[in-house]
């Protein structure tokens, strides 16, 4: 759910995309991406849909990642001609539930003066070897909350 009341759906192909990075050992660097997706006019609801993967030239360790790689820029013009939009970024940790470090929270704060997107928030993803957590920057106030995943009802559908 967003600070808006309307939902930011997250779909498969970014988590399935995501979990080929996990640092699920200990030679595994941390890796990252572009987030892409869009904004639907008539709900107001978004949608995450696809993500950059980690490219040769970004500057990466078990402890640290950069977006170097001019191929993500790329990612980016190739999916805005299919009408899908700059949403945030993502990145592991070697942890099992990930914890944003202080350098996660002055990149972030920084990218929300900077960056614009589809829609009024910027999506900041941390995927932790069991599981992932994300945060949502609003472009207009300059706040970062933590977001969460909508209550399911009995079916398994969610409920807001």
């Amino acid at each position: 759910m967003l600070p808006n009341g309307k939902v930011a759906d997250i779909l498969s192909p970014v988590l399935d995309e995501m979990w080929k990075w996990i640092q699920n050992d200990a030679e595994k660097p941390e890796s990252g991406g572009y987030i892409v997706g869009y904004h639907h006019s008539k709900t107001g609801n978004i949608s995450l849909e696809n993500i950059s993967s980690p490219y040769s030239d970004d500057e990466k360790n078990r402890y640290f990642f950069k977006l170097c790689d001019l191929r993500h820029k790329m990612f980016l013009l190739k999916v805005r001609k299919q009408e899908s939009y700059y949403m945030g970024v993502w990145h592991t940790h070697p942890q099992p539930v990930p914890i944003p470090s202080n350098i996660d929270w002055n990149d972030w704060n920084e990218t929300l003066k900077c960056d614009k997107t589809g829609c009024q928030y910027i999506f900041f993803v941390i995927a932790g070897t069991k599981d992932f957590r994300i945060w949502i920057g609003n472009i207009h106030t300059g706040k970062i909350i933590e977001g969460y995943e909508c209550a399911k009802d009995g079916n398994g559908i969610y409920i807001r």
